[in-house]
C-alpha cells in the first residue's frame, strides 16, 4: 500500500459548511463526520460493515488527512471509537501519521452513549423536539427512556434490543 503523497483529491470533498466529508472510492461514496468547531475534526466511522479491506481504509485514511492539510492548511483533530471493530487500524495510522495530526480523540460506546442521551434529552425537555431512530418515533423523554435499550450504541459483537414490527406501528400510530 502507498502512502505517497497526492495532489489529486477530485475524489474528496466537504459537504455542506465543510461538515462531513465525502470519499469515493470503486464508484461508492462512503461519509466521514466532520466538524470545523476549534479546528476540523474527523471522525473515523467504523467502516466495519463494509467490504473495504485494510488498504483500502489506510488509503482512505492517509488521503483524507493529506486532503485536510492541504486544501484546510491545518491539521485536523482525529475521532474514533475504541470499541469498534478498526480501532486498532486507527490507533496504528494516528501514530504514525502523527506529524499530519493535531490531536487524537478517544472515545468508547459508554462515553457516547451519556453525551447522545444527554443531548437528545436537552432537544426532548424543549418540547419542540422529535426523532426518528430505526423506525421509532422519540417525543418525550420517557419514549426515549423506553426504547433507549433498541437505539443506543453497541460494542462489535452486541446488539441492541430488538425493535418489532408493534414498537413502528404504535410509533405510527401516535
Amino acid at each position: 500500500m502507498s502512502t505517497d503523497k497526492t495532489n489529486n483529491f477530485s475524489h474528496i470533498k466537504f459537504g455542506f459548511r465543510g461538515e462531513g466529508i465525502s470519499y469515493k472510492l470503486n464508484g461508492k461514496e462512503y461519509e466521514f463526520n466532520s466538524t470545523c468547531f476549534d479546528g476540523i475534526n474527523i471522525c473515523f466511522d467504523d467502516l466495519g460493515v463494509s467490504n473495504l479491506n485494510e488498504s483500502q481504509k489506510t488509503k482512505m485514511f492517509v488521503e483524507i488527512i493529506q486532503f485536510v492539510n492541504e486544501k484546510e492548511n491545518v491539521k485536523p483533530t482525529i475521532s474514533y471509537n475504541i470499541d469498534e471493530k478498526n480501532a486498532e487500524l486507527w490507533k496504528k495510522l494516528t501514530v504514525e501519521f502523527s506529524s499530519q495530526i493535531k490531536d487524537v480523540d478517544i472515545t468508547n460506546n459508554e462515553k457516547a452513549n451519556e453525551a447522545w442521551y444527554k443531548s437528545m434529552k436537552a432537544d426532548l425537555e424543549t418540547g419542540l423536539a422529535e426523532m426518528n431512530i430505526k423506525g421509532l418515533k422519540i417525543k418525550t423523554v420517557k419514549d426515549l427512556d423506553k426504547h433507549w435499550n433498541k437505539i443506543k450504541f453497541t460494542k462489535d459483537g452486541e446488539s441492541n434490543e430488538r425493535v418489532t414490527f408493534w414498537d413502528k406501528l404504535k410509533a405510527k400510530l401516535n
